[in-house]
């Protein structure tokens, strides 16, 4: 596998209150390399059985992740179930949440 083939987008929420006090939500994202990892058959259904459903598992650089919870993969915007971290990378778990699927 080359190292960092594959791309994500990160995003981090900001919120804003207009001047009758509205707030709103909106989502700035930023390109990151990343490297895309299978996820194997016994720790799927592993994760089944915890309730989890997980999408994909990608690992970053550490220094480009900020701790973000969302991430926009392969078209999808995904929370991050889990962190795993080392000195050099994190990789994240990625799963696909109640009211997180884009319409369109």
């Amino acid at each position: 596998m080359s190292m960092w083939a594959g791309t994500c987008q990160l995003a981090t929420e900001t919120q804003t209150r207009d001047k009758r006090g509205v707030v709103s939500t909106s989502l700035a994202f930023r390109d990151v390399p990343c490297n895309v990892y299978s996820i194997s058959a016994a720790a799927y259904y592993a994760a089944s059985a915890a309730g989890i459903k997980p999408q994909a598992v990608i690992e970053l650089r550490a220094c480009a992740y900020r701790g973000e919870t969302l991430v926009k993969f392969n078209g999808a915007l995904l929370a991050v179930e889990r962190a795993e971290r080392s000195p050099d990378n994190v990789r994240l778990t990625l799963v696909e949440r109640v009211g997180d699927r884009e319409q369109g």
